[in-house]
């Protein structure tokens, strides 16, 4: 048997794996301080309810905005390979028009 038992895990794979323990936080964190000011101010359930919601819309907010800045650098990844080598100066027809609609 040839190498580790183990392959290396891709850095790409560890920066979307910790979307899940991002989103668990703010939930949890939004409902621990929900929890005490329900216990300090006496409005239970109220404060928990809206801090698990807080939590929850913040999470996902985070996590759809790194998912899609992920899935564009991937594209972007992937579009650089496609061109041919001295591609990198040229104009594609994918620029935006130039003033004056020349």
């Amino acid at each position: 048997m040839t190498g580790g038992p183990f392959k290396p895990i891709p850095p790409s794979t560890w920066r979307l794996a910790t979307q899940g323990m991002e989103l668990a936080g703010a939930v949890a964190g939004g409902c621990l301080l929900g929890y005490w000011i329900d216990r300090h101010f006496g409005t239970a359930p109220w404060a928990l309810v809206i801090g698990a919601s807080v939590g929850i819309i913040g999470g996902l907010y985070n996590l759809i905005r790194k998912a899609v800045h992920e899935s564009l650098r991937m594209a972007s990844r992937k579009d650089r390979r496609a061109r041919p080598p001295g591609a990198e100066g040229r104009d594609d027809d994918r620029s935006p028009p130039k003033a004056g609609g020349v």
